[in-house]
């Protein structure tokens, strides 16, 4: 640093350049925050993404395997001696009883207060 940077280092600045080094100071402030926010955000959408998904690769080999063990119930039905509408019809049955136990699952999990609360509000009977 030479002995003119030196000097106009120590000499106090005036008052309006004291508010244009503050407003300076301010919006690049504001500008890294701004960055910040747009770097989370860009995390939390690429989280996000991958959380979907997994969580559709998730349910699609369940129901695979849920069609596995349906295949396996009806091998071992056609190996005791029933047909195969016999077979097919148990597993009708089978996914029939689970389908409507997933209903009723549902129902109950909607006649919850809040959520009765929130329908009504939604309906217009607030």
């Amino acid at each position: 640093m030479d002995r003119q940077e030196a000097e106009a280092a120590i000499r106090p600045l005036s008052p309006d350049q004291s508010v244009f080094e503050i407003l300076g100071s301010v919006r690049a402030l504001v500008a890294d925050e701004a960055d910040l926010l747009a770097a989370e955000a860009n995390v939390a959408v690429r989280t996000l993404v991958a959380c979907v998904i997994i969580a559709v690769a998730a349910a699609a080999l369940g129901v695979l395997g849920i069609a596995a063990l349906l295949a396996i119930i009806a091998m071992q039905i056609v190996e005791s001696g029933y047909s195969w509408p016999v077979a097919l019809g148990c597993v009708f049955l089978t996914c029939a009883l689970g389908s409507a136990a997933l209903v009723f699952m549902l129902r109950g999990l909607t006649l919850h207060e809040l959520f009765v609360a929130s329908r009504g509000e939604l309906r217009g009977k607030a």
